[in-house]
């Protein structure tokens, strides 16, 4: 299971994510959080992987509900 945040990571992973300017970085950005979120855990990490594949799709406008 992966682990939660602790309030200092936490304020870290905002200030990180508020602080990119194209869709690019904020990917990068949202790729590296969820590996860290994911830990050992590949379930979690497969179920993050779909859903930064979906996000991206959709800013590419491409994929469901772009």
């Amino acid at each position: 299971m992966a682990a939660p945040l602790s309030r200092g990571q936490e304020a870290r992973w905002n200030k990180r994510l508020a602080e990119t300017t194209t869709n690019k970085a904020r990917a990068t950005a949202l790729w590296d959080l969820a590996r860290l979120l994911a830990g050992a855990d590949d379930t979690a990490w497969a179920d993050l992987v779909l859903l930064l594949q979906g996000w991206t799709q959709r800013q590419q406008g491409r994929g469901p509900g772009s």
